[in-house]
């Protein structure tokens, strides 16, 4: 903290810091200090572990104080219905991941990538079929649409660049390979037609 005061000007309505301020932020510590910095998040760490299973425990004793005051026949019930509940997801698991299976395919019989699958999966196959259906549409409207801009943009043009030059203008050029590179660039003008 001196450090700090050190490198700062006091004036008259405040202090301002000075450019040595933020180049001497950065501290190089002892082995001590961090030592010290280390166990300080380690106890912290250890400390929130023990609340975290302390609430767990906690919970587990209630549910078994609670259970302990059923009679038979509503314990069973409860064990049942917990039973059915941790069933019934894995029974949804399971179908989710045979529907992203399925859609994989059908994602690779459209020809779309893989990666394309968190985008089309829903609930159900029909929607993700239908999801499919409508991103093959968009997909290939996207690439025809940039295909379209990238041979527009490619195109050569034909002729010279510095201006329209005819069929006699070309033949009067005595050097034979420029002559040659402009009747290939104009060929429009040596087609009979």
């Amino acid at each position: 903290m001196a450090e700090e005061t050190n490198n700062t000007e006091v004036v008259e309505n405040g202090t301002v810091d000075t450019p040595e301020t933020t180049t001497e932020e950065s501290k190089t510590f002892t082995q001590k200090e961090l030592d010290d910095i280390v166990e300080a998040r380690v106890a912290r760490a250890v400390k929130k572990a023990q609340k975290y299973a302390e609430e767990q425990i906690q919970k587990a004793q209630s549910e078994g104080e609670r259970l302990a005051k059923l009679s038979k026949d509503e314990r069973n019930k409860e064990e049942q219905a917990k039973r059915l509940s941790e069933l019934e997801k894995r029974e949804h698991d399971l179908a989710m991941k045979e529907l992203r299976i399925e859609a994989r395919s059908l994602l690779s019989e459209e020809g779309l990538p893989a990666e394309f699958l968190d985008i089309v999966m829903a609930d159900t196959a029909e929607s993700v079929k239908d999801n499919i259906s409508n991103l093959r549409t968009v997909f290939d409207e996207a690439v025809e649409k940039r295909v379209d801009e990238r041979l527009t943009q490619s195109r050569v043009k034909t002729g010279s660049t510095a201006g329209a030059m005819s069929k006699q203008d070309i033949m009067a050029i005595s050097d034979t390979n420029e002559r040659q590179r402009l009747i290939a660039e104009n060929m429009h003008l040596f087609k009979k037609g």
